[in-house]
């Protein structure tokens, strides 16, 4: 078996296995395929004595041996993206993942014997992506099957009301009976603008980990100094999606003060957001401001509105603001493509803004505590490593000190007087536009 150091691959020799078909949303991992149908059984023999094909499970035990191997420190039982299963590797060869964990991909390498993850069937290559959902199935409002397939209870769960087409000065009725993130978040960061159903869901989080209102803070004040460090390169032009409620330091004020013309579209999915929308374009005289009802599902409706032509200019680079909202996408897969449904219209020169919770900062007991909960539905953030929170900066530069914790993204505090990692849990990166 080959040792699982991989060597350095360029951009254009990996392979196209994540391009999708006309047939079906992902292409079969045919190499992966392959390899599972050269691979000897160590267990089973055909009639004439010879070596049977192997199975998953008998490869999944093998794999699993050889990641408990290679990173003993590591509890894989509770950690996000650990142990191997029969169903995940059926996921991996129908390619419907194509860039698995570090560990995983490490512990194949050496199973399989080679010594890169293109000779797997993985790879990072950019996408070439279809609209992530239908807005005609989305937009549906009589509770029928066909929009709750189309993602309709997923949305409703996470943020207690059906989404709705994209929108400007016109809102939803606002759901007090179910806890959205914007209200919690605003609760965390001291506002006002919520309701006892987010302030309970709030608490009961805190109650097992504390120090999530710091962690909104850092966040809020990553947002701002990711923001300063964008518009100081020379842009000037944002689209903030997952605006949240106005507070302190929102992205247009951010930029305006460096570059008074700069050019801000706020987008954000809660009607409570909406009704708030006047603070969020109040700006400099210079400049500009808008706000679009919309959600972030739903890529193609937000391009598609009046105000994103009225605001932003696509032949000129624009900074995608992505602060914590990611991780309100339960699939991965989803939260790749809508990543890259909004990054294919921006032209070069373009930045990502990203901040996304991860269980990397925390103990393992807490990492499984929080895995508990948001199985439990008292979380509603999916947390992420490291290697799944890169894959949506695939094609980009990444800007220094790279993928870090918020509190640790060109900080303007001295390190004995800011949070921890551990006490934010949440990866902050930029990436540039080739």
């Amino acid at each position: 078996m080959a040792s699982h150091a991989q060597t350095t691959e360029r951009p254009e020799d990996l392979t196209s296995a994540e391009a999708s078909s006309e047939s079906s949303e992902f292409t079969p991992n045919k190499v992966l395929m392959d390899l599972m149908k050269c691979t000897p059984s160590a267990e089973d023999k055909l009639p004439d004595g010879s070596p049977a094909r192997i199975d998953r499970p008998e490869a999944v035990d093998a794999i699993n041996a050889i990641m408990k191997k290679e990173f003993p420190g590591i509890d894989f039982a509770k950690i996000y993206g650990g142990l191997l299963d029969d169903r995940e590797l059926g996921r991996y060869e129908r390619g419907e993942v194509h860039w698995p964990s570090e560990y995983r991909r490490t512990a194949m390498r050496i199973f399989f014997g080679v010594d890169t993850d293109k000779k797997l069937g993985f790879s990072r290559r950019r996408l070439a992506l279809q609209p992530v959902l239908d807005p005609q199935q989305l937009n549906r409002e009589d509770g029928s099957e066909a929009a709750e397939s189309a993602g309709g209870a997923a949305v409703q769960a996470l943020t207690g009301s059906r989404p709705a087409a994209a929108h400007r000065g016109r809102s939803r009725t606002v759901d007090a009976s179910t806890a959205h993130p914007a209200r919690v978040y605003d609760y965390w960061l001291g506002g006002k603008d919520n309701f006892a159903v987010d302030r309970a869901f709030a608490d009961t989080l805190t109650t097992k980990f504390p120090w999530v209102p710091t962690a909104a803070r850092s966040n809020r004040d990553f947002r701002v100094r990711a923001v300063e460090a964008v518009a100081a390169a020379g842009v000037r032009q944002f689209l903030d999606i997952g605006t949240g409620l106005p507070a302190p330091g929102n992205t247009h004020e951010v930029a305006q003060r460096i570059t008074p013309q700069a050019r801000v579209l706020y987008v954000d999915n809660d009607p409570m957001v909406g009704v708030h929308q006047r603070a969020l374009m109040t700006g400099s005289r210079e400049g500009r401001t808008d706000y679009v009802e919309a959600d972030i599902r739903q890529p193609r409706l937000i391009f598609d509105d009046p105000a994103l032509a009225n605001t932003l200019d696509l032949r000129e680079p624009v900074c995608l603001v992505l602060a914590a909202v990611l991780h309100f996408i339960p699939d991965l897969a989803e939260a790749q493509r809508i990543v890259r449904a909004l990054l294919d219209p921006l032209p070069s020169g373009s930045f990502l803004i990203v901040s996304h919770g991860t269980p990397d900062f925390v103990t393992p007991q807490e990492a499984a505590e929080y895995e508990r909960m948001y199985t439990a539905g008292e979380a509603i953030a999916r947390t992420r490593t490291k290697d799944e929170i890169a894959t949506f900066f695939t094609d980009l530069d990444i800007l220094d000190p790279g993928y870090v914790a918020v509190s640790e993204w060109r900080p303007a505090d001295e390190s004995d007087k800011r949070p921890k990692p551990h006490d934010v849990s949440l990866y902050g990166v930029v990436g540039r536009v080739r």
